[in-house]
């Protein structure tokens, strides 16, 4: 059995230490997505705990995704250089120490200040790990055809972080304060960094990179402030000042970031990637695909909640639903992408996503969870063929020994993506609402919103398959 298994995937499965590494990339990239829809979901009940405003409640969210989109880079270059299991080992021990400092905060008076500290910390952890998991992959399993169904495996672990998050933290306040919902993630990440530490081989890929302090500071510093600018507009309206000074020093960070690296030895980002345009559709389908996905989970939690009033357990069993059917669907999409051009089944994913996002505008206050759940199983269907190909598509468009520099600007863009959606969707919803639309007929508008943005990035999939773009650089 084992012969006919290494014949399937050449080189990669009878080697026992490429088996350990996958294992641990997928363990933690859920790790890293666990938390984002454990905190989601208990968003009313630490709110009732503390007494935050929704804007407070919005940035425990926030204080989360921010300082991971702001690290992803770095960490790239970090682990080309020093070593990817030295990276993943440091990305696991801030996730403990953040989750720590976050259990903390739910037995103390006051503690929202403080659990914003603990998504902070916990999220530049994870922003050390998401590209640090994909390179690992790409540098364990050269072979093309291989490394594309377990890309689709990682996909799977993402998916399944945000399925579990939901039901980890609804069963765990049923029976205890939110505080509790932290323990599940550090003893997750405790398990993945003692198998690492023990187990998981070093890899790097050190060719002529040194560290670009230049760029990694302006990279930071262009991503944090424009994110914080998008939710400061969402929250305090665009003309306020804070809006104003997030979106400006994020837009002139940008601009010395490009010049910096345009002029740089040994830069953060090769902006010569962007002239192959596989990889420009994979980042800008990257983009396109988490600012739908995360901004439409954020949508329906937000509409389960407030306007069919279900409990955190039950909105994690409908959002089963999505993610549980991606987790299915995943090992379906790794084999055709052992098979077929990525970029080709991202279009479809791109497709079959917008599709999704129009059949859920037939959604109501009375809508049965029978005919809510059929929408949502075809929209997990659409988020396999996204994640899984939009990660291998990137990768495959660069040569070998820029896999890790792709994997951390594709998991950045999209994390970009998955930081907008929530902010832009949900000031299209409020605004609506604020006009005096119902809130069936704001997130209709907020659906449709997000099937155009899809629709827009299959089209630029499309056109970038009918030119027949090369895949490398010379």
């Amino acid at each position: 059995m084992a012969t006919a298994v290494q014949a399937r995937l050449p080189g990669t499965v009878g080697d026992r230490g490429v088996r350990l590494t996958i294992a641990l990339a997928v363990l933690g990239v859920f790790v890293t997505y666990v938390p984002i829809t454990a905190v989601s979901v208990s968003l009313t009940t630490i709110g009732t705990s503390t007494g935050g405003s929704t804007a407070d409640l919005q940035w425990v969210t926030d204080s989360y995704i921010i300082p991971m989109a702001a690290t992803i880079l770095s960490a790239g270059v970090f682990g080309d250089l020093h070593g990817r299991r030295r990276v993943f080992l440091t990305g696991m021990a801030i996730t403990v120490l953040g989750a720590a400092i976050a259990m903390v905060a739910g037995t103390v008076a006051g503690g929202l200040h403080l659990l914003w500290v603990g998504q902070a910390v916990t999220g530049a952890g994870a922003g050390l790990l998401l590209p640090t998991t994909l390179a690992l992959i790409a540098h364990a399993v050269p072979d093309l055809r291989a490394r594309a169904r377990y890309i689709a495996l990682w996909a799977t672990g993402l998916v399944l972080g945000l399925a579990a998050g939901p039901l980890i933290s609804g069963t765990i306040l049923r029976y205890a304060g939110w505080g509790w919902i932290f323990v599940p993630i550090i003893a997750l990440a405790l398990v993945a960094g003692l198998l690492a530490a023990l187990r998981l081989p070093e890899s790097k890929s050190p060719q002529g990179r040194r560290l670009d302090w230049p760029g990694q500071i302006t990279a930071t510093v262009a991503i944090a402030a424009s994110i914080f600018g998008v939710i400061e507009g969402g929250q305090a309206g665009w003309g306020a000042p804070t809006t104003i000074a997030g979106l400006v020093v994020g837009v002139a960070a940008l601009a010395v970031f490009l010049r910096v690296e345009a002029r740089s030895t040994s830069p953060i980002l090769q902006l010569s990637l962007f002239r192959l345009p596989a990889f420009r559709a994979a980042s800008f389908s990257a983009l396109a695909a988490l600012f739908a996905i995360v901004g439409g989970l954020f949508l329906l939690s937000l509409f389960f909640g407030a306007g069919q009033h279900l409990s955190p357990l039950e909105i994690g069993v409908r959002l089963l639903f999505v993610n549980g059917v991606t987790a299915v669907a995943n090992p379906f999409v790794g084999r055709l992408l052992a098979h077929r051009q990525p970029i080709t089944l991202l279009a479809v994913g791109l497709g079959l996503g917008a599709v999704a996002m129009l059949l859920l505008t037939g959604l109501g206050t009375n809508t049965s969870f029978v005919d809510v759940a059929w929408r949502l199983a075809i929209l997990g269907v659409a988020d396999a063929f996204m994640l899984s190909a939009v990660a291998v598509a990137a990768i495959h468009a660069v040569p070998h020994h820029l896999a890790g520099m792709a994997a951390a600007a594709n998991t950045a863009v999209r994390q970009y993506g998955g930081a907008l959606g929530p902010a832009v969707l949900g000031v299209i919803l409020s605004s609506r609402m604020a006009g005096g639309a119902s809130m069936v007929s704001a997130l209709h508008t907020a659906l449709i919103v997000n099937a155009v943005v899809l629709l827009v990035a299959a089209a630029v999939c499309v056109v970038t398959v009918t030119r027949r773009a090369p895949t490398a650089l010379s």
